[in-house]
């Protein structure tokens, strides 16, 4: 809905006027925190995932082939 350079952006539920540029570089600025709160939530599911590894490990040397953990 651009006019005259003014576009609206829509932001916590509410259209607000601004600029194309303003608005462009809010929406990158948006999309490089999200990639960042994905790359911690990746980093902390990659952590998460090597220390249940480790307990598996642990666990199927002390109880053999008697548990079972995979679904």
């Amino acid at each position: 809905m651009a006019d005259n350079d003014k576009v609206l952006l829509f932001m916590g539920g509410a259209f607000f006027e601004t600029s194309e540029e303003d608005a462009t570089t809010y929406c990158e600025d948006t999309v490089e925190q999200y990639q960042q709160k994905k790359k911690k939530l990746e980093a902390e599911v990659k952590e998460i995932e090597d220390k249940q590894d480790a307990l598996k490990k642990v666990l199927y040397s002390r109880f053999g082939k008697s548990i079972q953990l995979e679904e």
